[in-house]
């Protein structure tokens, strides 16, 4: 087993990241342009993901936010105030449709801006704090994951950004690991396997917390919209369920086991009974591992994986989630991994934070928006693939580090050779 000679330099190296971080506040640049005035490249008004958080902060902020919960008013309203449509549901929790409010009085250009480039660079900024100097590497590994939420306007590095803040202050056993906890009520579902650690280690100061700071901003929220809000979001996830039982949602964006199950002839019944058990399997792993006392690194790291397993609506622009797993073990799967473990490891981690890119481009789609088509689902093979990403990582962390694998092996042929 040799030594990643090439895989040390690289990973470490400023020049690559800083290359990365231009090349991704370039493309920030022209996709706001894109957003604002796409005529300005010779292109049509698309809508892409950032378009819904604008429109919806825009609908709040006018008094209409029950029209944004609703399919048809948002499809309308889309048409009302951007001259063109998709059909994109809203179903985030008010508090971040409050968030988006703040948003809302910009310009969309601008707005894509400080949202995109300000959790961009909270990311890195969390990213930096786990991974140090091997921070190059680790943004090399999900650069698909970023791109992608850097041309649609995602919130893949403000949810992973709170869930790597989360694990930092919870490794330094700090109450305020409650705080980016609480502030995950914006996105719960991924939550869930970071929440599991806190239980187990019975860290009761941090759940209060973290309780404290969701229901503050649920508070919050129902005092600017008012009870009804509830019902507007109740069934807005119902009108979400529906969709996604019938193949509406862009499966070969998706990284859920159900979207992998549906898109492969699955009935939406069986797709989520597998789904299930991918919950079930993945918290369940993260919990014995929780109990066991695995090294925090690792657990960290675990965590960062079930969080993609748990929930049948997950996205390739949820990933960035994985960024965070891998800043927390990166230096060991370089010390462990021979060259051909870690270029497959490599691979795989790029075809599954790009393969809805991938699709995306072949398919000349630019918009993230659902279709009343089951056609547009495509084939999605991200959650086999992430399975398989994460048995190799598994694999490459239980082998002896490289150097003294391959110091044991010639100790042994020289005793042969004696």
């Amino acid at each position: 087993m040799a030594r990643n000679h090439n895989v040390f330099g690289i990973g470490r190296s400023r020049l690559l990241l800083l290359a990365l971080i231009v090349l991704g506040v370039l493309l920030a640049v022209i996709s706001s342009v894109r957003f604002q005035a796409p005529e300005l490249l010779g292109q049509k008004k698309v809508l892409t993901d950032f378009d819904a958080f604008h429109l919806a902060g825009r609908l709040a902020l006018e008094g209409r936010v029950s029209e944004a919960y609703h399919a048809l008013s948002m499809f309308a309203a889309q048409m009302e105030i951007a001259g063109t449509a998709a059909f994109m549901p809203w179903t985030y929790p008010p508090p971040f449709t409050l968030a988006m409010q703040g948003l809302a009085g910009l310009p969309i250009g601008a707005a894509f801006l400080a949202f995109a480039l300000g959790s961009f660079a909270f990311y890195i900024w969390v990213l930096r704090r786990i991974a140090g100097p091997w921070l190059p590497g680790v943004v090399m590994a999900v650069a698909p994951a970023i791109l992608l939420n850097l041309r649609t306007g995602q919130n893949g590095f403000l949810i992973a950004g709170l869930i790597g803040a989360f694990l930092l202050a919870f490794r330094d056993n700090r109450r305020v690991a409650g705080l980016p906890l609480g502030l995950l009520i914006i996105k719960p579902h991924l939550a869930v396997a970071v929440g599991l650690i806190v239980l187990l280690r019975s860290r009761w100061a941090v759940a209060v917390i973290a309780g404290t700071v969701g229901l503050a901003l649920l508070a919050i929220s129902t005092a600017v919209y008012g009870l009804g809000i509830w019902l507007d979001f109740r069934d807005a996830v119902g009108e979400a369920s529906r969709f996604l039982a019938a193949g509406y949602y862009p499966l070969f964006r998706m990284n859920s086991v159900y979207a992998a199950a549906h898109s492969l002839g699955a009935a939406p019944a069986a797709a989520m009974a597998l789904q299930a058990a991918s919950a079930v399997v993945s918290l369940g792993i993260l919990g014995l591992a929780c109990i066991k006392g695995l090294a925090f690194n690792r657990l960290a790291a675990l965590a960062c994986a079930a969080t993609v397993c748990v929930s049948p609506y997950g996205y390739d622009y949820d990933l960035t989630v994985l960024g965070v797993g891998i800043a927390f073990i990166f230096p060991e799967l370089v010390a462990r991994s021979t060259p051909r473990q870690f270029m497959s490891w490599f691979a795989l981690t790029w075809l599954a934070c790009g393969y809805g890119l991938a699709w995306s481009t072949a398919m000349h789609d630019d918009g993230t928006g659902v279709a009343l088509d089951a056609s547009n689902a495509g084939l999605s093979f991200t959650a086999p693939v992430l399975w398989l990403l994460f048995g190799l990582t598994w694999r490459i962390l239980t082998q002896p580090p490289a150097v003294e694998a391959a110091q044991g092996e010639q100790a042994q042929a020289s005793r042969q050779a004696a």
